[in-house]
């Protein structure tokens, strides 16, 4: 007997590597009902000269990425669009525009890449086969720097009535990307940047497994961040705060850094220059599995971005059971416990007063005894806070059910 085929959504990325966005749809992707619903992904290829724009073309160009063979195992498929470089946009445009008449059994064009968002999700609208329902989803409350900065600026300003409908992971990126009249109009639908919760749970012996791997101290507190090496991730504000922690408490605080990016040897020099290579280490990029087990080996997480959407990784820290002292630059809707504080970034010696203090209490101080008091409440932080990821949506065990009937409703 045959049976019915699953509906469809096409999801528009820059890449399949291991960023925010890309790690919470591939959350999703994991937990939906793939009989009923399967993803698919379009993501962005800078071709060499006399590579042709078509989709199968770059698509043998491209090299593999990091989410490339799981969507394929989950039953998804992968294609190309030329990457957007500004002076390129008649190409650009025309080979949307191909690759949309050529495409399309999709209920959702969904777009997270929203620079170019105002392209792509009217010509799926007009030329896809099925006339899919598009929707534009904010990830971000800011843009970069200079001409590539005004460009996405200027780009995004007719989103809202290009797409259908608008989602975002917080009011900031909504107000930022969709603009006030848009959000006034309660047009924008806020959808929780849902993590795998259960997995992040405080576990003391791998904690110590992966201390021992990594060559750190029992007396060493370890101050953590994960996201790519670049100007909005600000991890050179974590050098020049590690520098005041050492001159202060000398030997007592190391900082792991977790990915990586274009502006990692910028840091990692700043890091030699200050006289702190010893007490830095850069775990790189990976995988999902090793970045949950690099979380239980922190004492705190800081976290201090210029701008953000909603960040995932500091959603991910509180389920681990990790005090979180972020930029003030952030939204509010990330402090869903008591564990994450807000910082500005002018006041580099209020960050240091506080990760000093907290530090005092962090896992491996004291004798044998005191370790273990604080080892069973790092413990019962991570339960409380992942009952209370469960209760808000931040969980994507009960918020993908929710969200996989919002797709399969789109059209009815």
């Amino acid at each position: 007997m045959q049976t019915q085929k699953p509906e469809r959504v096409l999801h528009v990325l820059g890449t399949l590597n291991m960023g925010g966005a890309e790690s919470r749809i591939m959350d999703l992707y994991r937990h939906i009902d793939r009989d009923r619903l399967q993803f698919d992904f379009l993501v962005h290829t800078a071709a060499g000269q006399g590579i042709p724009m078509d989709s199968d073309a770059l698509m043998a160009y491209r090299s593999p990425q990091f989410y490339d063979e799981e969507v394929r195992a989950l039953g998804g498929r992968i294609y190309s669009l030329p990457r957007f470089a500004g002076l390129n946009f008649m190409t650009y445009r025309r080979a949307v525009n191909d690759f949309f008449k050529t495409h399309g059994d999709w209920i959702a064009v969904e777009g997270h890449m929203t620079s170019t968002a105002s392209i792509y999700l009217p010509a799926a609208a007009r030329y896809a086969a099925g006339e899919p329902v598009t929707i534009a989803h904010a990830r971000s409350a800011g843009t970069d720097s200079g001409l590539h900065g005004y460009a996405t600026r200027l780009l995004r300003r007719s989103l809202p009535d290009k797409a259908q409908i608008l989602l975002s992971c917080s009011s900031e990126a909504g107000l930022s990307v969709f603009g006030k009249k848009a959000m006034d109009q309660g047009r924008v639908r806020m959808v929780p940047n849902a993590i795998d919760a259960g997995l992040l749970r405080f576990d003391p012996a791998v904690r110590a497994q992966v201390r021992t791997e990594l060559g750190i101290p029992e007396n060493c507190c370890v101050l953590g961040h994960v996201g790519r090496f670049d100007e909005m991730k600000n991890q050179i504000f974590l050098i020049r705060l590690l520098d005041r922690l050492q001159k202060q408490k000398p030997d007592r605080f190391g900082l792991l850094l977790v990915g990586s990016g274009k502006l990692q040897e910028q840091v990692r020099e700043e890091a030699a220059k200050c006289g702190l290579a010893d007490r830095v280490l850069f775990a790189g990029q990976c995988s999902p599995e090793r970045t949950r087990a690099l979380y239980q080996a922190m004492d705190q997480f800081v976290f201090p971005s210029l701008y953000e959407g909603l960040p995932g990784t500091v959603v991910e820290a509180q389920a681990a059971g990790l005090p979180c002292r972020i930029a003030d630059t952030i939204t509010e809707e990330v402090c869903l416990t008591e564990l994450v504080r807000r910082l500005p970034l002018s006041e580099e010696e209020t960050w240091a007063q506080e990760v000093s203090i907290l530090s005092d209490g962090a896992e491996g101080a004291g004798e044998d005894g005191e370790n273990r008091d604080i080892l069973a409440l790092r413990s019962r932080r991570s339960q409380e806070a992942q009952k209370r990821l469960r209760e808000t949506g931040y969980d994507i065990v009960t918020q993908a059910g929710v969200m996989q009937d919002w797709y399969l409703n789109l059209k009815k």
